[in-house]
């Protein structure tokens, strides 16, 4: 199947920033005095959610009450992590041309729009995905998993959920991707599991799951070449 609309998560999609957000968020709520998390803990319950979401998370399991300075301490960390820890995804600038030359394109994530950008900027993806097809997780109430961000990046490409396809690293981006009647492509080039990452997206709802860009890019250019 051809596809009209391409939609891209960031984190542990288009750069391989997952693990750093998660450390980031581990050292805030340590600071804070909140014990029994770690960054193995972070990886498998709170990838792909927005912040907020997870500070709820942890919240309804602790009792614990965030201060409002939270986030900004949270982002204020991730920046500095970002120096050392952040890091390219081999080929993935190939597989985003590769994907705007056939489709639009766009970046839905439930990142802090600030982080996302800087992520893109990192990455040398800035040229490819103007302001405003950068769709981050304040745009709406409901982020990952629910359907909502992908619907809006739809409604504003004007391309059919059916006609679109979703890429995703994170098993909260493969529900809303199913939640929006759109396809799913997984990735697990990002995780250090990659075989039972694999399980656990195609259970999600991926329809196919991909260890590299490179293969994810073959993938995609033969489905216009048929």
């Amino acid at each position: 199947m051809a596809y009209d609309l391409i939609l891209f998560d960031c984190d542990g999609t288009l750069v391989d920033s997952e693990y750093l957000n998660i450390k980031a968020i581990i050292e805030l709520i340590t600071e804070y005095g909140v014990d029994g998390y770690d960054v193995t803990h972070g990886l498998n319950h709170f990838s792909g959610h927005r912040f907020s979401r997870i500070l709820d998370m942890i919240t309804k399991e602790t009792a614990f009450q965030f201060p409002k300075d939270a986030g900004q301490r949270y982002l204020e960390k991730v920046r500095m992590l970002a120096k050392t820890d952040m890091k390219i995804i081999a080929g993935v600038q190939n597989m985003v041309i590769a994907a705007q030359e056939n489709a639009s394109i766009y970046v839905v994530s439930n990142g802090e729009r600030k982080n996302v950008l800087l992520s893109l900027e990192f990455a040398g993806l800035t040229p490819y995905f103007s302001d405003e097809r950068v769709i981050s997780g304040a745009m709406s109430p409901n982020p990952k998993p629910a359907p909502d961000l992908f619907l809006m990046a739809s409604t504003h490409a004007n391309i059919s959920p059916e006609k679109s396809l979703v890429i995703e690293d994170s098993l909260a981006g493969v529900h809303g991707a199913v939640a929006a009647g759109m396809e799913a492509w997984g990735f697990c080039g990002a995780h250090h599991d990659h075989k039972g990452h694999t399980l656990k997206l195609l259970d999600a709802g991926a329809s196919k799951v991909f260890p590299t860009m490179e293969e994810m890019r073959t993938c995609l250019i033969s489905a216009y070449t048929k």
